[in-house]
């Protein structure tokens, strides 16, 4: 019996930094290029024919002229848990250096099922997350590049739920650091699971070639307040 005590403890023990480390999540990885999803034939006619009029009748001025870009997509849970759904991310036009409105419309079962826009920047990717504060939806993670000032850039995340069936900034991080369309650092983002999640970032050098090496060690941090505005199209 007591053998057997003693090889459950140790089994215990083996396991359950597995389950830990389980629970914690990579947001970003600056030495990942990420992977990009386009929009089968049906949700592509859904977008032109039903969504971007809308849009159009919204946001179109001398100073936002007509030009739709799709950014990326992905597939969840994101309003409604259990759901499949996809979530569209694009870019409806640039008014100056690093600025611009953006548009983010929710499709399931082959209609829409809301469309929101915000003034927030240039669009440059949009990655799904795998319910970090435990309520049941997928959140979502929209990257954006900042222009470039002086040689100097950037790209930012925003962390996005869905709460009553519209999209709300979680927060936001600076992801990488740009000189002259080059990467010279960029922060690995990872967040423990729960119902409140917990952030950590690790700083890490560019070295050329897509090659990166470490700079300080892995440290917590706090998401800074959301600024975007997301305004749904009626």
């Amino acid at each position: 019996m007591k053998f057997m005590r003693l090889a459950g403890l140790f089994i215990a023990l083996v396991i359950l930094p597995a389950a830990i480390f389980s629970q914690t999540v990579v947001i970003h990885d600056p030495a990942s290029q990420g992977s990009e999803s386009g929009l089968g034939e049906a949700e592509t006619r859904v977008m032109e024919t039903e969504v971007l009029p809308g849009v159009r009748k919204k946001l179109v001025t001398e100073t936002c002229t007509d030009s739709y870009t799709f950014t990326g997509s992905v597939n969840g849970a994101f309003s409604r848990a259990g759901a499949h759904q996809t979530l569209v991310f694009y870019q409806f036009c640039e008014t100056g250096n690093g600025l611009g409105w953006v548009g983010i419309t929710l499709l399931e079962g082959g209609k829409p099922v809301g469309t929101w826009v915000a003034d927030s920047g240039w669009a440059y990717q949009v990655t799904r997350l795998p319910d970090v504060n435990a309520n049941g939806l997928n959140e979502f993670t929209l990257a954006y590049s900042g222009g470039m000032h002086q040689g100097q850039g950037g790209i930012g995340m925003d962390v996005v739920e869905f709460v009553k069936g519209a999209p709300r900034g979680m927060g936001w991080f600076q992801a990488e650091a740009i000189t002259d369309t080059e990467s010279d650092w960029g922060y690995k983002v990872t967040v423990k699971k729960g119902k409140t999640p917990v952030f950590f970032r690790q700083k890490f050098l560019a070295t050329g070639d897509n090659k990166w090496k470490p700079s300080g060690a892995n440290t917590r941090f706090t998401l800074k307040k959301t600024t975007d505005t997301y305004t749904a199209v009626k």
